[in-house]
């Protein structure tokens, strides 16, 4: 055992430390009374310290609370020697221990000055509770947002369910990703058939190039692009019109489409009645041109013509094709193309043979009795126009004595059973006795006869008191 050692464990040649108190007793008490406080202090407060650091698991910086811990344990101990030193001179066992408490505490200090700048760092109780009422006040706020957004989403879900358009979103390759009900409703189908599936609607072949255009020519600078296309639904062809908008990405890229559709069926079938109503109307105003022309042609014949009776047949058949004329011209410039009011057309062509014939209203009055809403189709009327043109002209020419007046009249009555009688007469001199209606001379007569067989008509002449046709139409097509 080295000479050291030994001066350890055997203490020789000291004395104990109570000599120096002279063993006085009051003065032993109080510094063996204080060593003990002192030391069973040290000994709790790490008690407490390991304790404490045990339990809360996130405690900041642990070792420096364990190394406190030893500082303190070791700092108890060396009072502890103390006493033992007041009979016992153990100096050597003494200065040891201090000397592992001087090495503890001071690797305690050196490990304690970094961690005072992040002890600093480290928010205080009034700091930590104002940082956590901030938090709170976010997370109230939040939660408030998420429920206004959670809102926001139902009604503009509800507002989106609620339209009556087509509303659909789908990606690049076709994959639908949203529907509203009226999709389903219109194609028949249920949101599981449709969503996250490639469905499409049966498209004629030749829309879905147009189709193609439209979304490849969408783009930053135009997004929207519009199409309209036919489908087929429940065995129909159907027109519909799709705004297509594309939704794009940070790069520029489109990532997904959205759509909002409308059946147009209604509105292209109108458009297409007004095409027909519009070459309709071409229609009618270039065959009124053309008999127009007609009239002209004959009138300039005419004037060549010197033999009377020949001239006569110029302008008979001038005033046939101007009354077929005049009903080209009612139905261009009427809105309904089907049909004309029959007491709008009589006395239009009244008058245009009452100016080919010039006689004036001084010298043959005209009493026209049409009922009204009376309308006739082109079928019709155009016989009808023919019949009244062939008997009036012959009223005209035949039937007054010159320089007499006479009167001549039509009319035209409709029963509830859409029978129409029309009636041309004037008490001029009558027709010849001779003339025999079995064999008829007169291409005029002929005309008329013929156009009432045409028209399955009975025609019934009275002769009492100058000229009367009653023309018995059964059934005609009344608009």
């Amino acid at each position: 055992m080295s000479s050291d050692l030994s001066a350890v464990l055997v203490p020789v040649a000291f004395i104990p430390h109570g000599h120096c108190y002279l063993w006085k007793p009051n003065l032993v008490t109080l510094h063996l009374t204080s060593d003990a406080l002192t030391a069973l202090s040290y000994y709790s407060i790490p008690l407490t310290l390991f304790y404490f650091v045990r339990q809360r698991v996130d405690l900041p910086y642990p070792g420096i609370f364990l190394l406190f811990g030893a500082f303190i344990i070791s700092c108890g101990t060396t009072h502890l020697i103390s006493i033992w030193t007041l009979w016992h001179p153990d100096y050597w066992l003494s200065g040891w221990i201090k000397l592992i408490t001087a090495v503890v505490s001071f690797y305690t200090a050196i490990e304690l000055v970094p961690l005072v700048p992040q002890a600093l760092a480290l928010k205080s109780p009034t700091q930590l509770e104002a940082a956590n009422l901030k938090l709170q006040q976010e997370i109230i706020e939040r939660q408030k947002v998420e429920v206004a957004l959670r809102q926001s989403k139902q009604r503009y879900r509800a507002i989106i369910e609620d339209q009556t358009e087509l509303i659909a979103r789908f990606q690049t390759d076709g994959t639908i990703t949203f529907v509203n009900k009226a999709y389903c409703r219109y194609f028949e189908k249920s949101l599981e058939e449709v969503i996250y599936h490639s469905y499409q609607p049966v498209i004629l072949p030749e829309d879905q190039e147009k189709i193609n255009q439209c979304l490849q020519s969408i783009s930053l600078k135009y997004p929207v692009g519009m199409v309209e296309h036919r489908v087929i639904v429940e065995n129909e062809v159907r027109w519909m019109q799709w705004i297509n908008r594309g939704i794009f990405n940070d790069a520029g890229e489109i990532v997904e489409y959205q759509s909002v559709g409308r059946d147009i069926s209604e509105r292209k079938q109108a458009e297409k009645l007004k095409q027909q109503e519009t070459l309709l109307k071409e229609i009618h105003h270039r065959v009124k041109n053309n008999l127009q022309v007609v009239c002209s042609l004959l009138r300039l014949q005419s004037r060549f013509v010197q033999d009377p009776v020949i001239k006569a047949k110029f302008i008979e058949s001038q005033n046939r094709v101007k009354s077929m004329a005049l009903i080209h011209e009612k139905l261009y410039q009427s809105d309904d193309f089907r049909c004309i009011k029959l007491d709008e057309y009589i006395p239009d062509l009244t008058k245009n043979l009452m100016r080919t014939y010039q006689i004036t209203s001084s010298h043959i009055q005209m009493n026209i009795d049409i009922d009204q809403n009376i309308f006739l189709d082109l079928d019709t009327l155009t016989p009808c126009g023919l019949i009244i043109c062939e008997l009036m002209s012959n009223s005209l020419k035949y039937a007054f004595k010159p320089n007499r007046s006479g009167m001549i009249w039509i009319q035209a009555k409709l029963d509830p059973d859409k029978n129409l009688t029309l009636i041309i007469g004037d008490n001029g001199k009558g027709l010849p006795a001779d003339i025999d209606f079995n064999n008829i001379q007169s291409l005029g007569l002929q005309v008329v006869k013929d156009l009432t067989d045409q028209l399955k008509g009975n025609l019934t002449i009275n002769r009492e008191a100058g000229t009367q046709f009653e023309i018995q139409l059964n059934s005609i097509k009344i608009d």
